[in-house]
């Protein structure tokens, strides 16, 4: 099992997303990648990481945002859409600013 290069989530065979000619990308998941495309070409790193946030935060009632949002501002930035040159410093020249938690806090 990896992970989904875009959102970060866990994927096994059924969650791989599909390339132009219907074969499947196991780089990316079925809800972030279809037909050779980004399903949400223009969100950013930022509203990744909010979305799965709430997603986890939803999973587990005992996850506090903070910990949830510390996993994943350290983990989803590393991945291949964000970071397309991961052997580099990890860091591109309009990189925004540091994500806050849906509900505020870091």
């Amino acid at each position: 099992m990896g992970f989904c290069q875009s959102c970060g989530r866990p994927m096994g065979r059924n969650d791989y997303g599909t390339n132009e000619d219907g074969s499947p990308n196991e780089l990316y998941c079925k809800e972030c990648f279809d037909k050779g495309d980004f399903i949400e070409p223009d969100i950013t790193v930022n509203d990744i990481i909010i979305r799965e946030a709430k997603r986890m935060l939803s999973r587990n009632p005992n996850l506090r945002e903070e910990e949830a949002t510390g996993i994943l501002v350290n983990f989803v930035p590393n991945l291949l859409r964000w970071n397309p040159d991961p052997d580099g410093d990890g860091y591109w020249e309009d990189e925004e600013e540091p994500v806050q938690g849906y509900r505020g806090g870091l």
